[in-house]
């Protein structure tokens, strides 16, 4: 089978919907006999997932998103002679005439417009119920994020598919604690928050919670991982300081692999607040590498991690600080908490994701 995929997602800094693309390509060029045809906008990425004989690499010439998707994707998916198309990223090419299969990681978009711009917004809601209409099946990552979209768009309930994310698999091997700390100059308890900053995610009032928590544990660091894509834009820096927090946070941005894994390995509470997620990854590889968890009691959040993390208001400063304090000074718990989580990552899968992938993406190419 000839199976098309837009691959931009990872181009430039992949992050949560780049590395879910990255981790099915490692698990179908495990398995599969299909033809994996994978189309950049522009030059293809240095990404080792791409050097396997069943990985065909098309860059593309560069252009605009929406140009590039329905103006020079399409007449290349057909000359490819591509039987199916997977659109791991929200969107499919509306005018490729081919069984498109679609993931919608969530729907932040409709539930949460203030976290975007007007123009953003408008164009996120119109092309996804475009690509939810023109796709033979959509992909849900959560059962959380399947109720969103029938609760928009219940006329898509044949064709929508839960088929969640699976645990930690492409970091490199973690490092020795003491290494990794001592590589980011960490002598006291870290707190390590991971993902792409936007409002919803509520990083100030876990810097909030910091202030409140550095008065006990002096040495207290919280390194934040991601790009700022808040909107209205946060003067973080500037809060930070508001806060006298300077010596304590670390704003890294975007980092590799490696320095990830880093900080997994350094990291002694891992903490994901958000009022609106539709799965929430770092809070599983935070677990499958064995870091406690504090997380969101709003949904998927909550509803995912419940068996394995504690689970807080995430506007409730004084909960938040009350829980890191707790994980931090009751090693029973901590131990508790590892303990649940591995058990809970466990049960998730990329090679069986893969799997379930392939198979609505074959029952599609059959259609």
């Amino acid at each position: 089978m000839n199976v098309g995929i837009d691959a931009r997602e990872l181009q430039g800094h992949p992050t949560g919907t780049g590395r879910y693309l990255r981790h099915l390509l490692r698990a179908w060029t495990r398995t599969t006999s299909d033809r994996l045809h994978v189309y950049f906008n522009g030059p293809a990425p240095a990404d080792p997932v791409l050097e396997h004989p069943a990985v065909v690499k098309h860059p593309l010439g560069r252009a605009r998103g929406l140009w590039w998707q329905e103006r020079l994707l399409p007449p290349a998916a057909h000359a490819d002679r591509v039987e199916v198309f997977f659109s791991p990223a929200y969107v499919c090419p509306l005018g490729l005439r081919v069984p498109r299969v679609t993931t919608v990681h969530d729907l932040s978009f409709f539930a949460l417009p203030r976290d975007f711009t007007l123009w953003d917004g408008f164009r996120r809601r119109v092309l996804v119920a475009a690509s939810v209409r023109a796709s033979h099946a959509v992909l849900a990552v959560s059962d959380f994020t399947r109720r969103e979209i029938l609760a928009r768009f219940p006329d898509a309930e044949p064709k929508v598919v839960h088929v969640p994310h699976g645990a930690d698999e492409d970091l490199p091997p973690p490092p020795p604690r003491d290494e990794a700390r001592a590589r980011l100059g960490v002598s006291g308890p870290l707190l390590l928050v991971v993902g792409t900053i936007f409002n919803r995610r509520c990083l100030p009032d876990l810097l909030r919670a910091a202030a409140r928590l550095a008065r006990r544990w002096p040495g207290l660091a919280v390194e934040v991982v991601g790009d700022d894509r808040t909107h209205p834009p946060l003067d973080l820096p500037r809060f930070i300081r508001g806060l006298g927090l300077e010596t304590h946070v670390r704003l890294s941005g975007f980092v590799g692999d490696a320095a990830l894994a880093d900080r997994y390995a350094a990291a002694d509470v891992a903490v994901l607040l958000s009022e609106y997620e539709g799965f929430g990854l770092p809070a599983l590889e935070a677990m499958a590498r064995g870091v406690p968890v504090v997380t969101s009691v709003e949904p998927a959040l909550g509803e995912i991690f419940a068996d394995g993390a504690v689970l807080v208001d995430p506007h409730d400063v004084a909960a938040i600080a009350d829980a890191v304090d707790r994980v931090l000074s009751q090693p029973a718990l901590r131990e508790d908490l590892v303990r649940r989580g591995r058990t809970l990552a466990a049960r998730y899968s990329w090679t069986e994701a893969a799997r379930r992938t392939g198979d609505v993406l074959a029952a599609a190419a059959g259609a």
